[in-house]
């Protein structure tokens, strides 16, 4: 679990919680994150 992890984290900074366009709604651990307390979800 531990060894895939930080690749898991890596993925799913490149692909759902993309810089310029996050897709917050897609995002599986939106519930942890704190930039959706920052811009409204669209």
């Amino acid at each position: 679990y531990r060894l895939n992890a930080h690749h898991w984290l890596i993925l799913h900074g490149r692909y759902v919680c993309v810089a310029r366009t996050p897709k917050c709604p897609q995002c599986g651990i939106a519930d942890l994150c704190e930039y959706k307390d920052k811009t409204p979800i669209k």
